[in-house]
């Protein structure tokens, strides 16, 4: 499996430990502005493999920073802590925030170091719709395919 391929699975697996979320994917723009049908979820978290900075390492490896978003979205859910009446209930959506970052600050995979949460910004803002997204770093690790091959000399004498 490669590491980017990891690193969404993973990612994904462990927000499937939050029970409030009803929609954890790929993001492909599937609450865009200018959808007229938006996905029938009211919480969604979709996960985005934003860049990969990669260095060569030895023994045919490779080091590359990465940049993991979780996009939040939320349905119809923003502003009705102004007109809700149960204070406990009024910003749940601050409150699944939150659970994102606890469940994903320092967690790790095979081929991926903790990620870090280093970021967090308000995402489109629609009539229907609104979203956050929370960014993360890590450092995740490849091998390539080697530049030479070592050809093991069978027949040790040499004739000049």
């Amino acid at each position: 499996m490669t590491p980017r391929k990891e690193l969404f699975i993973k990612v994904k697996e462990e927000l499937a430990n939050i029970p409030e979320l009803e929609l954890i994917d790929l993001q492909r723009q599937q609450f865009g502005n200018g959808k007229e049908n938006y996905p029938a979820y009211y919480t969604a978290a979709l996960i985005e493999i934003r860049s990969i900075t990669w260095t060569l390492m030895v023994e045919q490896k490779q080091e590359g920073k990465c940049v993991v978003a979780v996009t939040f979205y939320c349905k119809d859910g923003w502003m009705e802590h102004f007109y809700s009446s149960d204070p406990e209930n009024a910003l749940i959506e601050i409150d699944i925030l939150d659970k994102i970052v606890e469940q994903l600050q320092n967690f790790q995979g095979e081929q991926f170091k903790p990620l870090n949460h280093v970021n967090e910004e308000p995402g489109e803002k629609g009539e229907e719709i609104m979203s956050y997204t929370l960014l993360f770093e890590t450092s995740i690790y490849r091998s390539v395919n080697s530049k030479y091959t070592y050809i093991k000399n069978l027949n040790a004498s040499v004739i000049f």
